[in-house]
């Protein structure tokens, strides 16, 4: 058997979010003379149980180990063999720990989907919609006993604007990850520590409270816009805000800001059109119009 050169890092993969991460990163790792030799994934916390790692198995390409595991105390030993120089987290539910972060010669990589140290956590992109930010961002950076908190490598952000949502982002959101990428792993093969994440900046963008999912129609529009798009649905929560909308329980899925709207009189949460598309509705401040609803419980 061969020995591979010093330049040739053997990595393996932590997922359990998407299957299109490991033949991404494979080609990713290939194309830059590195070498894929592991995957780990699993259904996931009792809390959080998923079978996307179903699908990670089937797209994991041929001569690749995969492991299948809901105890990650016992990775460490089941991980020593592959030899690796190198762990690369995108997406994993499980907290790892110390004794697999620290096992491969070059440290363990987490791909998040948030600009640290301000979006720390599971839920980043629901919070930069919360909180109005205008911006996506991902932080790809080194993985210590701290959640999140170890040196950066690479980082970046896109705008959004008041019709997007989630769903319209994504694609340009994803779209800025390969990049961060390259740049981390060149700085990873090159042995730089990466930089220490300021903490007077640190904050935690978790699971939103059950609250938060109640829709109060006398907030202004623009509150209720940003609630509504900050429930996007991923990890097994659901998509969507719940409110009462003519006496009819609904899961509002998506709005709209309406341009140089102004109060109309009517009390809040009052119907002031509605079509087979969509209903304009009366918020604190003015209308706001509802592009995609369900009833709920069969209203």
């Amino acid at each position: 058997m061969s020995t591979p050169s010093r330049s040739e890092l053997r990595v393996v993969i932590f997922t359990d979010v998407d299957a299109r991460v490991v033949p991404a990163m494979h080609q990713l790792l290939t194309s830059n003379g590195h070498k894929l030799v592991g995957v780990v994934t699993g259904p996931g916390p009792k809390s959080r149980r998923s079978e996307a790692y179903l699908d990670i198995v089937r797209a994991t390409p041929p001569g690749i180990d995969v492991i299948v595991t809901a105890h990650p105390q016992r990775l460490a030993t089941m991980l020593r063999p592959f030899n690796a120089d190198l762990f690369w987290v995108f997406g994993f539910m499980r907290v790892l720990p110390d004794d697999v972060i620290n096992l491969p010669r070059l440290g363990t990589i987490n791909t998040h989907g948030g600009v640290l140290p301000r979006y720390r956590g599971p839920h980043p992109p629901g919070w930069c919609f919360r909180n109005d930010e205008g911006v996506l961002g991902w932080t790809v950076h080194r993985m210590t006993s701290v959640v999140d908190g170890g040196p950066t490598l690479a980082q970046g952000t896109v705008p959004y604007g008041d019709d997007d949502d989630f769903e319209s982002m994504a694609p340009r959101w994803i779209g800025i990850v390969p990049g961060l990428i390259q740049r981390a792993l060149q700085r990873v093969a090159a042995g730089d520590p990466g930089d220490p994440q300021d903490e007077s900046q640190a904050g935690y963008a978790g699971f939103f409270e059950p609250e938060w999912r109640e829709i109060d129609w006398s907030k202004p529009a623009r509150h209720i816009h940003n609630q509504v798009r900050s429930w996007y649905g991923t990890r097994g929560v659901p998509r969507g805000a719940y409110a009462d909308v003519d006496d009819i329980r609904c899961l509002i899925l998506k709005t709209q800001l309406v341009s140089g709207a102004l109060v109309t009189g009517g009390l809040p949460g009052s119907v002031i059109t509605r079509d087979s598309e969509t209903i304009l509705i009366q918020a604190g401040d003015g209308p706001l119009r509802i592009l995609k609803w369900q009833a709920v419980d069969g209203a």
